[in-house]
């Protein structure tokens, strides 16, 4: 189905330069996305505002609306779904801003070198969800359905990863608390990037009725 709507944006003037910002939000939630982890797991210097940059991701997000409500006040019958797949899209993108503001801020709270131990899984994590956002980006230009399975799989193996980190934390008894609560949040964040990138994967695999769900066929 996906692949249909795909063709019928690239035909409908409103809807392929929404579909382009779309992919442009793509793009600058990744770049805000590692500029964070840089940032807290690096300690590379703040070469920019995070929130600068935000505001820009959400007047993308502003203009997709605007141009989906023109779209449709133009073609009421027309495209009804494939638009609220790309509204569905963007609310996505935006919530991964926020996590990368929330690392940016996690950051400034607890400015020290992580220390070693988890932060080499966390790493690892890191760099499987990096990998994650260029398929993504793929899976969305390309109306990819097998890739789009790969990522929600992907995230499915990601998940837990997470949760285990933070369950040994609790359990760690030597741990400081404040350490201890960098690196929870940073998992559990971690996860959270990770899920909207596969609900969005989800827009090439499922019907809309179905995003953010497993492919039927998967069980």
């Amino acid at each position: 189905m996906f692949r249909e709507f795909f063709e019928i944006w690239k035909k409908a003037g409103l809807l392929s330069m929404a579909t382009g910002e779309v992919e442009k939000m793509l793009l600058m939630a990744k770049d805000m996305f590692t500029f964070s982890l840089q940032v807290l797991m690096d300690k590379e210097k703040e070469e920019e505002d995070i929130y600068e940059v935000d505001q820009k991701l959400n007047k993308l997000m502003i203009n997709v609306r605007k141009k989906i409500l023109e779209h449709l006040s133009v073609n009421p019958s027309q495209d009804v779904t494939s638009c609220l797949i790309l509204i569905t899209i963007i609310i996505d993108i935006e919530r991964i801003g926020d996590y990368s503001k929330n690392l940016i801020e996690l950051s400034h709270r607890y400015p020290s070198p992580l220390e070693e131990g988890y932060t080499g899984r966390i790493r690892e994590i890191k760099n499987e969800i990096t990998e994650l956002f260029d398929q993504t980006i793929n899976a969305f230009k390309n109306a990819d359905i097998e890739l789009g399975k790969e990522i929600m799989a992907r995230h499915a193996k990601l998940a837990p990863l997470c949760e285990k980190i933070i369950d040994d934390l609790i359990e760690d008894t030597e741990i400081s608390s404040k350490i201890g609560i960098v690196y929870a949040l940073l998992a559990r964040h971690l996860k959270r990037v990770s899920a909207h990138l596969k609900n969005i994967a989800s827009s090439v695999v499922n019907p809309f009725h179905r995003l953010g769900y497993k492919p039927k066929d998967s069980g």
